[in-house]
């Protein structure tokens, strides 16, 4: 007999925490009320299926027919325009609604009948026949659960819940004694600190950025780890990467092992650190890479980043960029760079739409030998790597952990994907409007994300014909 997959359903907590409000605010005292969630579906492996919001819609109180503290029954029209303009192609639909009262509710003999129904209706009438995952809440939306029904509506399983990106349990209840070595951030929780231990983290380049953000990350908690780079250390390293010595150059270290070697005297019993010596292309490398919550690169190469971006969209995984530049001006006046970039999880916009990824120099980077010996000759390629200092590099490394942890902690948004970049010596902290960088017809990324409070006053009538739309 073969075994259900298990189902996941993740929503970010920042995006969580904005839908809770809108539910609760659509509401004049204990009515029940509905909210939608559009989502991408990733197969993990044949027996994991991970699901990622693209849009949330949560209908004002003039889009119900009739909401009470014993059902709800949405406006056909509205519903209408809900699934004309929100239900894209490749999208599974999560409508979440509320019973009265605290504690886990169950769903009800009405909702059972209703959304068997629902289920049906949905992948008869659109092409890709989307899946319907239901969830069922207290009326604060503390307490719930969720199930996902089969295309037919005669079945369902149910459907994990995070608030959270990543593949780690929630982690409700408290710990009686937080670890000694993490007491000064108990501040900020021990589910927090339980995350942080559990979460497994693919380093794409292990260098002067990559080696100080490791060190960093690994003290904030982080434990787990795939580190990926090809090169070896060498002297001209030792002036920006913590704890290298010149005995490991004379050993021909590689610098996973290294970075390894790092996270190792933090954690001496209980660190899992996998190390590929060879680059992101390799199929090794990819495919440990897509087993991470979390990919990170910080190489100083066009091929690596593409590579990266590609696999996060391909397994929806939060991708993180770390990078510095420094450039001298005729006065002689240096100017300098670095710039964190995480893109939204699936798409919207990527790092080619921020200008970080230029395909021409990835092509050469993959080219032979030959060839970029050619590029170079022409003035393709430069004969040296960029200047770097480790102060800089650590301005980066730190910024990328702190963002990182705001991430996992949920007190920093990044839904709409963060792109910042700070400049010395002017000392200017920049952030880029990312509503400049969503390209629809990106060969990467494609789609935008969406929050929305909808009205009456925002939809006609339509001929499309759905059947109601009951919770009771």
């Amino acid at each position: 007999m073969n075994e259900s997959p298990t189902i996941s359903l993740h929503i970010p907590p920042k995006m969580w925490c904005d839908f809770q409000k809108s539910m609760v605010k659509s509401r004049m005292f204990n009515e029940e009320v509905i909210g939608f969630f559009f989502c991408q579906r990733h197969q993990v492996s044949k027996r994991k299926v991970r699901y990622i919001p693209k849009t949330w819609v949560v209908p004002a109180s003039d889009c119900y027919e009739h909401q009470s503290a014993s059902g709800l029954v949405l406006k056909q029209h509205f519903h209408s325009y809900l699934l004309e303009n929100h239900l894209q192609a490749g999208l599974d639909i999560v409508h979440i609604h509320t019973h009265a009262g605290g504690g886990v509710p169950d769903f009800s003999h009405v909702d059972d009948r209703y959304e068997s129904e629902y289920a049906r209706f949905i992948s008869s009438h659109f092409p890709d026949q989307p899946h319907l995952i239901s969830g069922v809440f207290d009326e604060n939306l503390q307490f719930g659960q969720f199930r996902i029904w089969d295309k037919k509506g005669q079945r369902f399983e149910s459907v994990d819940f995070y608030h959270s990106l990543f593949d780690v349990s929630n982690f409700q209840e408290v710990m009686n004694n937080t670890d000694l070595m993490f007491l000064r951030q108990k501040i900020f929780g021990s589910a927090n600190q339980q995350l942080l231990g559990q979460l497994k983290v693919g380093l794409i380049g292990c260098g002067g950025i990559g080696s100080i953000f490791a060190e960093l990350l690994g003290r904030l908690g982080v434990k787990n780890w795939v580190l990926v780079d090809p090169d070896k250390l060498e002297t001209v390293n030792l002036n920006r990467m913590p704890g290298a010595t010149e005995e490991m150059v004379q050993q021909q270290w590689y610098k996973v092992h290294y970075v390894k070697h790092l996270i190792q005297k933090i954690y001496p019993e209980d660190s899992c650190v996998q190390t590929i010596p060879t680059g992101i292309e390799s199929e090794l490398s990819k495919q440990e890479i897509a087993t991470c919550d979390l990919i990170v690169v910080a190489t100083d190469n066009h091929l690596s980043r593409k590579t990266a971006q590609e696999l996060a969209l391909q397994y929806m995984r939060p991708l993180v960029c770390l990078g510095t530049h420094i450039e001298v001006k005729p006065d002689n006046t240096p100017r300098m760079y670095c710039r964190i970039t995480v893109p939204p999880v699936g798409g919207g916009w990527c790092l080619m739409c921020g200008n970080i990824i230029n395909l021409q120099r990835a092509a050469l980077e993959s080219a032979p030998l030959e060839m970029n010996q050619m590029a170079a000759g022409a003035g393709y390629l430069e004969g040296i790597n960029d200047p770097a200092v480790f102060w800089l590099n650590s301005i980066c490394a730190s910024t990328g952990v702190g963002v990182i942890h705001g991430m996992v902690s949920g007190f920093l948004n990044v839904d709409s994907g963060i792109d910042w970049i700070y400049e010395f010596p002017v000392n200017d902290w920049r952030k880029t409007n990312t509503e400049y960088l969503q390209t629809d017809d990106c060969y990467f990324c494609g789609m935008n994300s969406l929050e929305e409070v909808v009205e009456n006053s925002d939809f006609e009538n339509s001929d499309f014909e759905n059947p109601d739309l009951i919770i009771w």
